[in-house]
């Protein structure tokens, strides 16, 4: 759903459907109260979107807003801007809620009707409450994004890593009060941020200065069109610049991830191969799966046994089960054998019996754990 409005707003199906299932649990089964909370919720999200887009516009930005599932973002494309122009768009945000908190909470006070009397005064509650949690130091929230543009300011690309570890930590804090405080939903919505900024860590531990270049990033974007658009020639070309012109950092694992895609595609495996193996504990998981499946055909088995479980638990495709189940044989590991055979045939592999019989599981035939399994599958 697209609204054609001077600052363009996008809402994704998504949006309602999480919407919707958190007005219901604010409402407690009531219909009229489940539209009352979508309400609010839209127009807190709006206002305080807004802000940032407003800001960005003033700035001569051109902003768009999108709703997708956990609320808004504003995006605003072009150079980098100013570090104090980048923090008041990002301040604005929080400021434009507080401000629709203040509006709402006088009108609150002004009104007879019962009903008006408490939407605006659940509005106002719900602006301030957002506001103070919108502000704690955790990515994606504002705090977080504010703390990230002060420590990019002031330890240049490192302060990227560094936001990640404090977000981390203020997160995992957020999650622990949650779960204690019995606001499980809070607390499961901060743990989940605490992963991610885990996970964002692991991989900003390759970042470089040279990362920080516009027209290097412009690259990588043009690349990732052409890529999508199925131009993969043209993409190719793109990516290897990128390459020659990085030769570190993260910006050169993306370039070298799409260029590992596109050459598999082209029937170049071991080309993608020796791409990706020195890359393996950076990969996004669709070329860690690429890099299982490489790693297999050419039998490479300590990688496929390292990637095995999270290869698996990204796609957990009976293929995958058994890759593992293979190279687990071969490794003479007879319970990983038995233990990825077992998750095959729940993923609905229905011809174990054929595939037990091939060379690949004589290191692990004798072994009596192996033999009941085997009598297993026959009876």
């Amino acid at each position: 759903m697209r609204i054609s409005t001077p600052i363009p707003i996008t809402i994704y199906p998504a949006y309602w459907i999480f919407t919707g299932i958190l007005s219901l649990l604010l409402a407690g089964g009531d219909i009229v109260q489940i539209f009352i909370w979508m309400g609010i919720i839209f127009v807190s999200i709006i206002f305080h979107e807004l802000g940032h887009a407003l800001t960005a516009k003033i700035f001569g930005r051109t902003p768009r807003i999108e709703l997708v599932a956990m609320g808004g973002l504003t995006y605003h494309d072009g150079d980098r801007l100013p570090f104090w122009k980048q923090f008041f768009i990002t301040l604005n945000g929080p400021l434009f809620g507080l401000l629709l908190a203040l509006i709402t909470g006088f009108i609150h006070l002004h009104v007879a009707n019962p009903l008006v009397k408490m939407i605006f005064l659940q509005m106002s509650f719900v602006n301030i409450f957002w506001t103070l949690i919108n502000l704690v130091p955790v990515l994606p929230l504002d705090g977080g994004q504010l703390l990230r543009l002060g420590l990019e300011k002031w330890f240049d690309f490192k302060g990227l890593r560094y936001t990640f570890i404090v977000s981390g930590i203020f997160a995992l804090l957020g999650s622990l009060a949650m779960f204690i405080t019995q606001n499980l939903l809070a607390g499961a919505i901060f743990f989940l941020f605490a992963f991610e900024n885990w996970d964002n860590y692991r991989k900003s531990r390759n970042i470089r200065g040279i990362d920080q270049k516009e027209e290097l990033k412009k690259i990588l974007v043009e690349g990732e069109e052409l890529f999508r658009d199925g131009r993969k020639e043209e993409a190719l070309k793109v990516f290897e610049s990128l390459r020659a012109a990085t030769g570190e950092g993260m910006l050169y694992d993306a370039a070298t991830q799409y260029t590992a895609l596109i050459l598999d595609d082209q029937g170049k495996g071991e080309a993608a191969y020796n791409l990706l193996k020195p890359l393996q504990e950076r990969l996004d998981p669709p070329t860690l799966m690429l890099l299982h499946r490489l790693a297999f055909e050419h039998q490479d088995d300590s990688i496929v046994s390292s990637l095995g479980s999270a290869v698996f638990q990204s796609f957990p495709l009976p293929e995958v089960a058994l890759r593992n189940a293979y190279t687990a044989a071969r490794l003479r590991q007879p319970q990983g054998a038995i233990g990825w055979l077992t998750t095959a045939k729940q993923q609905g592999v229905d011809n174990l019996c054929e595939i037990i019989r091939e060379s690949d599981f004589d290191p692990i035939r004798k072994d009596p754990a192996f033999q009941e399994f085997v009598k297993s599958l026959v009876s």
